[in-house]
């Protein structure tokens, strides 16, 4: 099963939202992903499977899923799906534009983004800002400061987003022990990785596993775009 990743959705981290219109000719392999997705049926019929089981689908049916939750589908016949992706921390960066003063959040950094590129290819990598830092020639308060005005959070609370994010592919997609999990994101310590995890999907590890792992299911996929909504382009992903 493939875990979507928020930088393979949002390629601007500043306001993660995104959509896509697109037509299910065949079934979608279960997958799971780390931001919300709201999927309304726009035309024809198929059968919406989760861990909370199976769906019929119509025309106007709407399927709603957090960060963390793995779908699919099955039977698929003229399925066309609008489908809106937003990011799991869009409502706290929504507020804050809301409030007077809050203000818009300043324009991408490319150093930020080739930052966040370099923590993506090695996530395992034992990095620290200083040694990431020297990686894009900043000095680290710098950093940090780019880092908040394009993404909104910190250097390391960026790399332990994306290491919670492989993790959650990882339980589902794997029979890996849960501490062989933690080490190969760059956690090694499994009590902090349970933290590190929970911090970012609300569950430990091993309770992530045992709700979102789906019961063995033959799958083929046949993804066909029809058109797309959003500023970016997203790779079809329903």
């Amino acid at each position: 099963m493939h875990n979507l990743l928020s930088s393979e959705v949002f390629p601007d981290q500043r306001l993660p939202v995104a959509g896509e219109r697109i037509e299910l000719r065949g079934d979608v392999a279960p997958h799971s992903h780390a931001f919300f997705e709201i999927a309304v049926v726009v035309a024809g019929r198929g059968t919406h499977v989760s861990a909370a089981g199976d769906v019929e689908l119509r025309p106007d049916s709407v399927v709603v899923l957090r960060p963390g939750e793995w779908h699919g589908y099955t039977d698929c016949a003229g399925l066309v799906v609008r489908n809106a992706y937003l990011g799991a921390d869009v409502f706290a960066l929504l507020s804050g534009a809301l409030v007077p003063g809050g203000g818009a959040p300043s324009p991408a950094h490319p150093t930020v983004q080739h930052a966040m590129r370099l923590l993506e290819a090695s996530v395992a990598e034992q990095w620290t800002l200083d040694r990431l830092a020297a990686q894009v020639n900043l000095a680290p308060g710098y950093l940090v400061r780019l880092f908040g005005r394009t993404a909104g959070i910190s250097p390391m609370a960026y790399l332990n987003r994306i290491r919670a994010e492989r993790a959650a592919g990882l339980l589902i997609e794997t029979e890996l022990p849960i501490a062989v999990i933690g080490a190969t994101v760059g956690w090694h310590d499994p009590s902090h990785a349970t933290r590190r995890f929970r911090t970012t999907f609300g569950l430990s590890p091993s309770q992530y596993r045992a709700t979102f792992r789906p019961q063995k299911r033959a799958f083929t996929r046949s993804v066909e775009p029809v058109g797309k909504d959003s500023h970016h382009d997203v790779p079809a992903h329903p």
